[in-house]
């Protein structure tokens, strides 16, 4: 028995420094995920401070010499840490054991620049929702979070814009009315679709921040941070993009003259305030619309209305080339004419004359006339706003590619609206849509995919069908679905008649594919867009044309 405990406590003694092996062993793997995770945080302090300093609006704000030698020393411990974990990694038992002073050590040491760079930092805003861009999409994507559910303080809403979100189109229509015009707060969402308005104090009652006048200027979607051009830091776990789209102005295109004063874009509710102060203050003058599509086509007559002297130039053809036939666009002409305003096609704006106080004069064309105004209002154009996620989403068709839920490339990241590339599940095609309608619906369906995905829900893919629409003077039209194939007109499309009605369908394949209405009623236009999503068959044109209306009503 003796021997027995004397080999017994000799085999604890040999193998004494072995079992303190093992445990230095296991508190090392501890130490070492630890030492790994206040690097991986490090890094993404690095990485905001540097996005930071990169975006102070006043050069240096952040550029002190604390935080420059923060950040080199930042990149010394990653060094030895990364050598340290390298050691860690060798199969040599002892030495495994004999690091797990150094990783202790390292641990201290990162925790205290952790700290460090959170000071410099100072508060992150971190909502677990958040929209970048304030338009209609935002305050559509809104009205459903609270639909599906949403706990106050999850979601903020960071726009550049200085007011909560609201109807864009009103801009070019009611704004601009020289009598009973429209003002806010009568056009915030969702009162375009016949829903609640959306006052400012709506978002704060259901605890959704509205962050307005932020501009974000610089995007890190791998590290889910935003830096405003204040410098401010916004951190998310989902993000949606409704940045919409900007204009394309004359002095992008380097057009001599374009900085003058007066010379006037409408893409925002500040843009539009300008405009009817120039309105009252040049009143009974001459204006200039550069453009032949959506803004002209408004604007021209809200300016006629005004009791201005109207021309409108644009190169085309026709005007609305992208959706009109020369028959459609030959009516708008023609009732703008007899309305009093002057159009001038196939050619373009190349310089602009100016008064000595800055002020536009003249808008000079490259056929070599020169039209005299007092205001000009271009529209010739826009562009989504994707620059801030250049090479961190797949890009297509100029937009952010999205599925049929507007998830893109990276995981926890939506896109909606004019910004988004998304499948249209009728012509089995990717597209981009700018317009209303798609920023509404693109926007809940969004939400409610992220919804289902937090929930394990199933819902359908978004099936949309292209809807676009227009009012000016007494006029106004629908069109849903593809302007492609083969047209067919109908209907009375005499400028001079009291109440013209007259439409189009687009025949492709030997099916209606498209149509468009003027003048319609409420049922009329849902019977155009049903005739749109069903795509019935036509065999014969000639009878199509005789019918009219009436084909799309039966359907």
């Amino acid at each position: 028995m003796a021997s027995f405990f004397f080999v017994f406590e000799t085999a604890k003694i040999l193998f004494a420094p072995i079992e303190r092996c093992l445990n230095c062993k296991r508190n090392l793997d501890e130490n070492m995920k630890i030492m790994k995770k206040l690097l991986n945080e490090l890094n993404s302090l690095k990485e905001d401070i540097e996005l930071r300093i990169s975006a102070e609006c006043q050069a240096g704000a952040m550029q002190t010499e604390e935080v420059k030698n923060w950040l080199e020393d930042v990149q010394r411990i990653k060094t030895e840490t990364e050598f340290i974990e390298k050691k860690a990694e060798e199969k040599r038992f002892l030495s495994r054991a004999f690091l797990g002073k150094p990783v202790e050590e390292k641990i201290v040491e990162l925790k205290a620049f952790v700290k460090k760079g959170k000071t410099f930092l100072g508060l992150v805003k971190y909502f677990k929702y958040i929209i970048v861009g304030g338009g209609v999409a935002a305050g559509y994507a809104a009205r459903e979070f609270d639909r599906q559910g949403l706990v106050p303080g999850e979601l903020a809403i960071v726009s550049k814009e200085a007011v909560a979100p609201y109807e864009r189109p009103a801009l070019s229509k009611g704004y601009l009315n020289p009598k009973g015009a429209t003002r806010l707060p009568e056009f915030h969402v969702c009162v375009g679709s016949g829903g609640e308005r959306l006052l400012p104090g709506w978002y704060k009652e259901k605890g959704i921040q509205l962050i307005l006048g932020t501009e974000i200027v610089k995007v890190n979607l791998g590290s889910k941070t935003l830096i405003s051009s204040r410098g401010e830091t916004f951190t998310y776990q989902t993000l949606i993009i409704a940045t919409g789209s900007t204009v394309v102005r004359l002095t992008d295109l380097k057009v001599e003259g374009a900085d003058a004063k007066n010379i006037f874009y409408l893409r925002e509710l500040e843009d539009a305030d300008k405009l009817t102060e120039s309105i009252k203050t040049k009143k009974n003058g001459k204006a200039v619309i550069i453009g032949g599509g959506y803004i002209g086509l408004e604007v021209g007559p809200a300016m006629r209305i005004n009791n201005f002297d109207v021309t409108m130039v644009y190169p085309e053809t026709w005007c609305m080339p992208r959706l009109f036939t020369a028959v459609l666009a030959a009516f708008y002409e023609s009732y703008y004419a007899n309305k009093g305003i002057k159009i001038i096609k196939g050619t373009v704006a190349v310089g602009f004359n100016a008064k000595s106080n800055g002020e536009v004069k003249g808008v000079k064309l490259k056929d070599g006339r020169v039209v005299e105004a007092d205001i000009v209002v271009v529209g010739i154009g826009a562009r989504p706003l994707t620059a801030l996620f250049k090479g961190q989403v797949e890009e297509e068709k100029g937009g952010i590619k999205t599925d049929g839920f507007f998830r893109t490339s990276m995981p926890g990241v939506y896109a909606v609206g004019d910004v988004a590339t998304f499948p249209i599940k009728l012509y089995n095609e990717m597209r981009r849509v700018e317009h209303v309608d798609h920023a509404r619906k693109s926007a809940e369906q969004s939400v409610k995919a992220i919804k289902a995905n937090e929930t394990g829900k199933e819902i359908e893919e978004y099936d949309y069908l292209p809807f676009f629409y227009s009012r000016s003077f007494d006029l106004s039209w629908q069109f849903y679905g593809d302007n492609v194939g083969d047209t067919v007109f109908f209907g009375d499309n005499n400028p001079l008649s009291p109440k013209p009605k007259f439409g189009s369908y687009w025949i492709k394949d030997g099916k209606v594919v498209g149509a468009f209405l003027e003048g319609g009623t409420s049922e009329e236009n849902k019977s155009i867009a049903k005739v749109s999503r069903l795509q019935p068959p036509v065999e014969n044109l000639d009878q199509l044309k005789k019918e009219g209306l009436s084909f799309a009503s039966k359907i």
